[in-house]
């Protein structure tokens, strides 16, 4: 069977800043602000909606426009562009599964032609950011969203790709034919993978990917 459907994270996959919400924070100003929490989150004392809502809450009255400018400045990896392109000109859906920005995704997911997006979403008022969040894609919860996608195309796993760069990634890979990691710091995900690219470069991404699963590309 061929491959019909490919699963791609966003940030430090498709594009090279890793973490949208540090950039954003070393752009916008906010990064001090954002250590009063940072550590709480990363020891797991404030769940996924809360930091995502502190995290938009310092962003409160950031026009929209200069946000998709900061995010614009972020550059794609070596052959995203291309790998994207090849694979719809061979047919395959393309999803965009970002812990991150909908902002970000949604002008990703229309320059590149991408078929769906998911990614959470800032809510603006007036063009403003309004400092409040909506989770679509808590940490996590990519294996949730991999399966919905699945059933509602009618596509089995053994005709999906999914490609990452951390260890949210991880629970997209056991759903998948082939789950790569790209330039990938985890070792969760490293041991998730069933191919592993260690440059951040997406330009050999579907030899590769042919090779382990011949016919598909």
């Amino acid at each position: 069977m061929p491959l019909r459907l490919a699963f791609f994270d966003l940030d430090g996959t498709l594009k090279r800043e890793r973490d949208p919400y540090v950039y954003l924070h070393r752009c916008l100003g906010t990064w001090e602000a954002c250590q009063a929490y940072m550590a709480r989150g990363l020891a797991g004392e404030i769940d996924f909606d809360e930091w995502l809502h502190l995290d938009v809450g310092l962003w409160k009255g950031t026009s929209r426009a200069a946000m998709e400018d900061l995010l614009q400045r972020n550059p794609y990896l070596p052959g995203a562009r291309e790998t994207v392109a090849a694979l719809k000109q061979a047919g395959v859906r393309l999803v965009l599964v970002s812990t991150g920005l909908d902002v970000h995704a949604g002008m990703v997911q229309q320059e590149l032609g991408i078929d769906r997006a998911y990614a959470n979403q800032v809510l603006f008022r007036d063009g403003l950011v309004s400092g409040q969040a909506r989770t679509i894609v808590r940490e996590g919860g990519k294996g949730e969203i991999v399966v919905r996608v699945q059933a509602e195309l009618g596509v089995p796993p053994e005709d999906c790709l999914a490609v990452g760069d951390g260890t949210s990634d991880a629970d997209m890979f056991p759903l998948v034919r082939v789950g790569v990691a790209i330039n990938a710091p985890s070792p969760r995900l490293r041991a998730a993978a069933h191919l592993v690219i260690e440059e951040a470069d997406l330009s050999g991404l579907l030899g590769q990917v042919g090779e382990m699963a011949p016919g598909w590309t």
